[in-house]
Protein backbone atom coordinates (compact mmCIF):
# COMPACT_ATOMS: atom_id res chain seq x y z
CA UNK A 1 0.00 0.00 0.00
CA UNK A 2 1.25 3.26 -0.77
CA UNK A 3 1.63 6.60 1.59
CA UNK A 4 -1.30 8.13 -1.16
CA UNK A 5 -3.54 5.26 -0.80
CA UNK A 6 -3.31 5.44 2.88
CA UNK A 7 -4.57 9.37 2.75
CA UNK A 8 -7.78 8.63 1.03
CA UNK A 9 -8.59 6.08 2.82
CA UNK A 10 -8.64 8.51 5.86
CA UNK A 11 -10.10 11.20 4.07
CA UNK A 12 -12.71 9.22 3.15
CA UNK A 13 -13.63 8.12 6.35
CA UNK A 14 -13.60 11.23 7.25
CA UNK A 15 -16.24 12.05 4.27
CA UNK A 16 -18.81 9.16 5.21
CA UNK A 17 -18.43 10.58 8.75
CA UNK A 18 -19.22 14.20 7.61
CA UNK A 19 -22.15 13.41 5.56
CA UNK A 20 -23.43 11.09 8.28
CA UNK A 21 -23.53 13.53 11.19
CA UNK A 22 -24.75 16.15 9.11
CA UNK A 23 -27.70 14.24 7.99
CA UNK A 24 -27.96 13.46 11.74
CA UNK A 25 -27.50 17.27 12.96
CA UNK A 26 -29.92 18.56 9.93
CA UNK A 27 -32.95 16.25 10.59
CA UNK A 28 -34.53 18.02 13.45
CA UNK A 29 -33.63 20.87 12.44
CA UNK A 30 -36.06 20.64 9.32
CA UNK A 31 -38.69 18.71 11.69
CA UNK A 32 -38.77 21.03 13.98
CA UNK A 33 -38.75 24.59 12.14
CA UNK A 34 -41.49 26.79 12.48
CA UNK A 35 -42.85 26.82 8.86
CA UNK A 36 -40.93 26.42 5.31
CA UNK A 37 -39.75 30.25 5.23
CA UNK A 38 -38.82 30.10 8.85
CA UNK A 39 -35.14 31.31 9.53
CA UNK A 40 -34.06 28.34 10.97
CA UNK A 41 -35.28 26.41 8.07
CA UNK A 42 -32.77 28.95 5.88
CA UNK A 43 -29.97 28.05 7.94
CA UNK A 44 -30.21 24.58 7.84
CA UNK A 45 -30.40 24.43 4.36
CA UNK A 46 -27.09 26.53 4.40
CA UNK A 47 -25.76 24.42 6.81
CA UNK A 48 -26.49 21.00 4.78
CA UNK A 49 -25.13 22.58 1.35
CA UNK A 50 -22.04 23.47 2.97
CA UNK A 51 -21.65 20.29 5.00
CA UNK A 52 -22.69 18.76 1.09
CA UNK A 53 -20.03 20.36 -0.61
CA UNK A 54 -17.06 18.90 2.28
CA UNK A 55 -18.54 15.69 2.41
CA UNK A 56 -18.12 15.81 -1.35
CA UNK A 57 -14.94 17.19 -1.69
CA UNK A 58 -13.63 14.43 1.04
CA UNK A 59 -15.03 11.37 -0.83
CA UNK A 60 -14.90 12.43 -4.18
CA UNK A 61 -11.71 15.11 -4.44
CA UNK A 62 -9.44 13.28 -2.35
CA UNK A 63 -6.57 13.46 -5.21
CA UNK A 64 -7.12 17.12 -5.56
CA UNK A 65 -7.00 17.15 -1.41
CA UNK A 66 -3.46 15.35 -1.40
CA UNK A 67 -2.26 17.39 -4.02
CA UNK A 68 -3.36 20.53 -2.69
CA UNK A 69 -1.82 19.65 0.97
CA UNK A 70 1.22 17.86 -0.40
CA UNK A 71 0.41 14.83 1.62
CA UNK A 72 2.74 12.83 -0.65
CA UNK A 73 5.81 14.45 0.05
CA UNK A 74 8.33 14.61 3.18
CA UNK A 75 8.10 10.51 3.08
CA UNK A 76 11.72 8.44 2.86
CA UNK A 77 9.59 5.82 0.50
CA UNK A 78 6.65 5.49 -1.51
CA UNK A 79 4.85 2.76 0.09
CA UNK A 80 3.95 2.19 3.73
CA UNK A 81 4.85 -1.63 4.81
CA UNK A 82 1.41 -2.59 6.05
CA UNK A 83 1.64 -5.97 4.62
CA UNK A 84 -1.09 -7.20 7.17
CA UNK A 85 -2.81 -4.12 6.48
CA UNK A 86 -5.49 -4.74 3.36
CA UNK A 87 -8.21 -2.99 2.10
CA UNK A 88 -11.04 -4.87 4.43
CA UNK A 89 -8.27 -4.07 7.50
CA UNK A 90 -8.78 -0.34 6.76
CA UNK A 91 -12.30 -0.58 6.34
CA UNK A 92 -12.84 -1.68 9.58
CA UNK A 93 -10.40 0.57 11.22
CA UNK A 94 -12.14 3.39 9.33
CA UNK A 95 -15.76 1.82 10.92
CA UNK A 96 -14.52 1.36 14.32
CA UNK A 97 -13.56 5.50 13.64
CA UNK A 98 -16.80 6.06 12.65
CA UNK A 99 -18.88 4.62 15.60
CA UNK A 100 -16.11 5.74 18.33
CA UNK A 101 -16.52 9.06 16.98
CA UNK A 102 -20.57 9.01 16.69
CA UNK A 103 -20.69 7.36 20.34
CA UNK A 104 -18.27 10.37 21.35
CA UNK A 105 -20.36 13.16 19.95
CA UNK A 106 -23.43 12.41 21.03
CA UNK A 107 -23.13 10.50 24.30
CA UNK A 108 -22.82 13.68 26.19
CA UNK A 109 -26.00 15.08 24.77
CA UNK A 110 -27.93 12.02 24.95
CA UNK A 111 -27.30 11.83 28.90
CA UNK A 112 -28.41 15.14 29.47
CA UNK A 113 -31.55 14.74 28.18
CA UNK A 114 -32.10 11.54 29.65
CA UNK A 115 -31.33 13.57 33.28
CA UNK A 116 -33.82 16.23 32.09
CA UNK A 117 -36.64 14.01 31.13
CA UNK A 118 -35.91 11.96 34.55
CA UNK A 119 -35.88 15.19 36.47
CA UNK A 120 -39.01 16.49 34.09
CA UNK A 121 -40.94 13.23 35.27
CA UNK A 122 -40.08 13.50 39.03
CA UNK A 123 -40.75 16.67 40.10
CA UNK A 124 -43.77 18.02 41.16
CA UNK A 125 -43.25 21.23 38.87
CA UNK A 126 -41.71 19.91 35.67
CA UNK A 127 -38.56 22.11 34.57
CA UNK A 128 -38.98 25.51 36.12
CA UNK A 129 -38.82 27.92 33.75
CA UNK A 130 -35.96 29.94 35.22
CA UNK A 131 -34.28 27.11 35.94
CA UNK A 132 -33.87 25.98 32.10
CA UNK A 133 -33.03 29.86 31.15
CA UNK A 134 -30.38 30.27 33.67
CA UNK A 135 -28.63 26.68 33.16
CA UNK A 136 -29.30 26.73 29.19
CA UNK A 137 -31.50 23.32 29.50
CA UNK A 138 -34.25 22.50 27.64
CA UNK A 139 -35.95 19.37 27.14
CA UNK A 140 -35.94 19.16 23.35
CA UNK A 141 -37.25 15.40 22.48
CA UNK A 142 -36.24 15.81 18.58
CA UNK A 143 -32.45 16.40 19.62
CA UNK A 144 -32.91 13.74 22.43
CA UNK A 145 -33.94 11.25 19.84
CA UNK A 146 -31.42 12.27 17.30
CA UNK A 147 -28.94 11.67 19.76
CA UNK A 148 -29.62 8.40 20.67
CA UNK A 149 -30.02 7.06 17.20
CA UNK A 150 -26.41 8.43 16.47
CA UNK A 151 -25.41 6.41 20.29
CA UNK A 152 -27.43 3.61 18.87
CA UNK A 153 -25.92 3.38 15.56
CA UNK A 154 -22.29 3.73 16.60
CA UNK A 155 -22.82 1.09 18.85
CA UNK A 156 -24.14 -1.17 16.23
CA UNK A 157 -21.23 -0.11 14.13
CA UNK A 158 -18.75 -1.22 16.31
CA UNK A 159 -20.47 -4.13 17.04
CA UNK A 160 -20.82 -5.25 13.54
CA UNK A 161 -17.97 -4.00 12.14
CA UNK A 162 -16.51 -7.22 10.18
CA UNK A 163 -19.96 -7.92 8.55
CA UNK A 164 -20.52 -4.37 7.12
CA UNK A 165 -16.53 -4.33 5.97
CA UNK A 166 -17.94 -7.66 4.40
CA UNK A 167 -20.73 -6.28 2.59
CA UNK A 168 -18.77 -3.49 1.29
CA UNK A 169 -15.49 -5.76 0.32
CA UNK A 170 -17.73 -8.74 -1.63
CA UNK A 171 -19.69 -6.05 -3.74
CA UNK A 172 -16.47 -4.92 -4.99
CA UNK A 173 -14.56 -8.37 -4.68
CA UNK A 174 -18.06 -9.42 -7.11
CA UNK A 175 -17.65 -6.60 -9.67
CA UNK A 176 -14.20 -6.99 -9.83
CA UNK A 177 -14.61 -10.91 -10.86
CA UNK A 178 -17.60 -9.83 -13.69
CA UNK A 179 -14.94 -7.53 -15.20
CA UNK A 180 -12.50 -9.93 -15.91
Amino acid sequence: MTKTDLFRAIIKTFGIYCFIEALFRLIPNISFSGGFYSFSLIVSLVYLLITGVIAFLLLFGTDRIIKLFRLEKGFDTDSIDASNLNEEGLLKLGLILIGLLMIADNIAQFLNYCYLLFKKQISANGLDETDSLMLDQQLDYNWWVISGLNVLIGLIILTNYKRISSLFTAKENNVEDSED
